[in-house]
């Protein structure tokens, strides 16, 4: 009882003591651009003061000190809103301006053949705020919602720097996307009325070098048109109009030898995966009336997946009297029976499969002799050790009498992946009988023919008496890794004496006989020539 008298004392002693008073802590809290001033009774920690002023913090806000320190007198307190937000908007792309060499305007002459438009992307950021204001913008994604179109200007180049040759026929090539031609003389040249874009998958001359069948892309980018088929009736008149087929996404198309205003062509359907596109390994004969409208369209193979890697498609060459038509595949090469529909195979090989890696696939050249007997191909070759068939760096050559059905394989060894054979027009020996030649790309390093250097070469049409012909062996060789449109990167003259071959962005003549080489053009960008009479 007296302990309990005691301590009731002690207590009301207290009470009226006014130094044991409750103590107050003064506290500031910094948050949304004020400040805030609380007093408030100990022990309590920050978090405990936040949430008696009724500040609550965001996910990502930041606080200083954490909230589960005690707080002291005077303390600051701070709170900074954090706030992680995305934002998109459309930025214009700058168009970037080509300048294009042309003959067609005197020299250092100017034009503009195409105006640049910007295109728009739509660009998307993560954007980092703090108390309002930005501190850091990462790009996260980027949209191109317009493709900018670039500007072309066309610069005047001097002609007359050339060694004029004379030119048996007319010879057609493909210069900066356009469609050009030099006849009778090496400085008579000028640009057809093709439009731009050509792609050379199509650059099909008629036999009598009247008609021009092409492919190019489309003016307006589109996933579901990979290329357009066009015809130009009149190669000879500069006013001629070419005309739109109502054909789309072509992978070839050729003239028939035997048949006027006749040709044949195959499909593919546009996708994203490489090689940017799907053949169809299909094949048509389509049939143009006088003003260039398709009156006909018949079948002769049906849509298939033929082949290992059939999406990169079937090729076809018709021989020169129109009674056989070849066909090429990654792994082989054959005929095809026009009547049923089927393919047969004359030469078995395996697929290369080295460059898949790069998204490309090597496919062989087709070439038939001018009297059509004799069918030649680059074929790729066994291994020369104990590597994979598939990945063998060996290329030949090989032959087929397609009449005796034939075949002499390796008919020219280790030429190199990009050798394309042609054989010469068919002349006359002394004896009365049939002589001609076969040109072709020879590697100067056979086991690495990719991205190798080549000499065109010349021999028999046996395979005998090979020779050198073009570049001098000082000189860089032939690199056709750099232009791998589809086609010929050679071709002989009309009748024989010559070759015209591009090399090094520009054409070149060369004399079969002496092997001398005049450059017949400047612009710098030629490609996939022809020689037509």
């Amino acid at each position: 009882m007296r302990r309990l008298l005691i301590a009731l004392l002690v207590f009301g002693l207290a009470a009226c003591d006014p130094s044991a008073a409750e103590v107050l802590l003064r506290v500031r809290i910094q948050v949304d651009g004020q400040e805030l001033a609380l007093s408030v009774n100990p022990p309590i920690s920050v978090g405990q003061v936040l949430r008696r002023a009724n500040v609550s913090l965001g996910t990502f806000d930041r606080l200083n000190p954490p909230d589960f320190t005690p707080v002291t007198d005077g303390m600051l307190i701070t709170v900074v809103r954090v706030e992680n937000r995305a934002e998109c908007v459309e930025e214009s792309v700058p168009y970037a301006s080509e300048t294009l060499k042309t003959p067609d305007l005197p020299e250092g002459v100017t034009r503009v053949l195409q105006g640049g438009v910007n295109g728009v992307a739509r660009v998307c950021y993560d954007v980092l705020l703090e108390d309002g204001i930005e501190r850091r913008r990462t790009q996260s994604s980027r949209t191109l919602l317009k493709q900018p179109v670039n500007q072309v200007v066309a610069v005047g180049v001097d002609l007359s720097r050339l060694e004029p040759i004379a030119i048996n026929g007319a010879i057609f090539y493909i210069s900066n996307g356009q469609a050009r031609v030099i006849r009778e003389t090496s400085l008579n040249q000028m640009t057809l009325q093709t439009g731009g874009n050509l792609d050379g998958f199509v650059f099909a001359i008629s036999p009598d070098g009247q008609r021009l069948l092409y492919t190019r892309k489309p003016d307006s980018p589109s996933l579901e048109i990979f290329n357009e088929l066009w015809v130009l009736l009149d190669t000879t008149d500069p006013n001629a109009q070419p005309v739109k087929l109502i054909v789309d996404n072509v992978l070839h198309a050729e003239w028939l030898p035997d048949r006027p205003n006749a040709f044949s062509y195959s499909t593919l359907r546009p996708r994203t995966e490489p090689p940017a596109y799907q053949a169809l390994n299909d094949l048509f004969i389509a049939q143009l009336d006088a003003s260039g409208k398709i009156i006909s369209a018949d079948p002769i193979l049906p849509p298939t997946d033929s082949g290992t890697y059939g999406q990169w498609g079937t090729h076809f060459a018709w021989s020169p009297d129109g009674k056989r038509l070849a066909w090429a595949q990654a792994e082989g090469i054959g005929l095809v029976d026009v009547q049923r529909g089927t393919l047969q195979k004359l030469i078995d090989f395996r697929i290369y499969q080295t460059t898949l890696a790069r998204g490309w696939l090597w496919q062989p050249s087709l070439a038939w002799s001018a009297d059509g007997a004799i069918l030649a191909a680059t074929v790729h070759g066994a291994p020369l050790g104990d590597e994979p068939p598939e990945n063998s760096p060996v290329f030949d050559i090989a032959m087929v009498n397609t009449a005796a059905n034939f075949v002499i394989n390796p008919f020219l060894e280790r030429v190199g992946m990009w050798s394309a054979p042609q054989f010469s027009p068919l002349g006359q020996a002394e004896n009365g009988a049939v002589s001609g030649s076969v040109a072709y790309l020879q590697a100067r390093t056979p086991n690495d023919s990719v991205n190798g250097e080549y000499d065109l070469m010349i021999a028999d049409r046996d395979g005998s008496n090979a020779r050198y012909l073009f570049p001098n062996r000082d000189q860089i060789g032939i690199v056709p890794f750099e232009d791998r449109t589809r086609g010929a990167k050679f071709q002989w003259s009309p009748d024989g004496k010559q070759i015209v071959l591009a090399y090094q962005g520009d054409l070149h003549v060369v004399d079969v006989s002496s092997g001398r080489a005049t450059r017949i053009t400047v612009e710098g960008s030629a490609l996939s020539p022809r020689w037509v009479k």
